[in-house]
């Protein structure tokens, strides 16, 4: 897309040229009054700005698209470098703040129950098998 925002001045410039030319030509064309010097002098004066500038646009057209695409990505970089450390930085201070109760996880809930059986039945003496 941005690429024919470069055309799009490169076309209004040629244009512009095309159109001071034809009105260059016109001015010559018309009988001569006082002033028809100054306006051609005006008008080629206004040529030679509108052709230096499209001369100049042309030939660094493909260094401004592709400058402005490395730019962007350099952009772009420091964007997630940026994002990936705020998510670090998070995350250790969720590890900080993290305290696990019995209340908040179904699992801690078990695993101590599961501890708590485990020692009682330490305690309790074992009842041995009948051998038939």
């Amino acid at each position: 897309m941005k690429p024919d925002l470069i055309n799009a001045a490169i076309l209004r410039l040629q244009g512009s040229v095309v159109e001071t030319y034809e009105a260059i030509k016109d001015t010559y064309i018309q009988p001569s009054d006082e002033g028809t010097v100054d306006r051609i002098a005006t008008l080629a004066a206004r040529l030679a700005n509108l052709e230096g500038g499209l001369i100049t646009l042309q030939q660094y057209a493909q260094k401004i698209v592709s400058d402005a695409k490395q730019e962007e990505l350099e952009i772009a970089v420091i964007a997630a470098r940026q994002v990936q450390k705020e998510i670090e930085e998070g995350k250790k201070q969720v590890d900080k703040n993290l305290v696990v109760t019995e209340e908040m996880s179904p699992t801690l809930r078990r695993s101590q129950a599961g501890r708590k059986k485990k020692a009682t039945s330490k305690n309790k003496p074992k009842a041995k098998k009948n051998e038939s």
